[in-house]
């Protein structure tokens, strides 16, 4: 009884409104980037700061920046990976629309393929590695931040982000390998 009282006071000091007001955004960005889609970015984003909650109820919370980020990338990864189970190839390449600033029809259909492509190919990895990537070139997280994250040296957080490239580019050549051998064998 006593401790919940002290989480329950606790949860009070800290002003959840403001931290949503101030890291929200960023948050949201994060997760609209890899599910591209209002409901699912909508829901991703509630359940990233119902996990900090609940994350902050068990333990003191010393960047909250960093951790939103990490649910939130963690989140919209699952999302993602959800997703291509359940959907059909046509119907995955609705979700994937590339930012871009007025480009044609042609760059528009390039891009979405492309965006495509590396969602499948993220959801082909471990989750770990897939979200490393994502906060790294999608979040802009430096190799130190990763490492205090992950609780990894500096290194390996090198080493990884240079397989799970490797990995994809190599997920990404036999997907184009196979795509190819599929018009290939299509009746004309």
């Amino acid at each position: 009884m006593l401790a919940r009282n002290f989480l329950e006071t606790w949860c009070e000091m800290l002003d959840w409104d403001e931290l949503v007001r101030r890291e929200g955004t960023a948050v949201w960005r994060t997760i609209y980037r890899l599910v591209r889609n209002q409901a699912d970015a909508d829901e991703c984003f509630q359940e990233t700061f119902v996990a900090a909650l609940e994350l902050s109820n068990r333990q003191p919370v010393r960047n909250w920046p960093a951790l939103l980020q990490c649910l939130a990338t963690s989140r919209a990864v699952d999302r993602v990976r959800k997703k291509l189970r359940r959907t059909k190839k046509e119907e995955i390449s609705d979700l994937a629309r590339a930012e871009t600033m007025q480009p044609g029809p042609a760059q528009q259909a390039e891009a979405a393929e492309r965006a495509t492509k590396l969602r499948w190919a993220l959801a082909q990895i471990p989750a770990r590695q897939a979200e490393i990537f994502c906060l790294h070139e999608l979040g802009g997280w430096k190799y130190e931040a990763l490492a205090e994250r992950f609780a990894m040296t500096v290194n390996a957080v090198g080493v990884l982000l240079h397989r799970t490239r490797k990995k994809l580019q190599d997920l990404l050549s036999l997907q184009g390998a196979l795509s190819e051998s599929l018009l290939k064998q299509r009746p004309a």
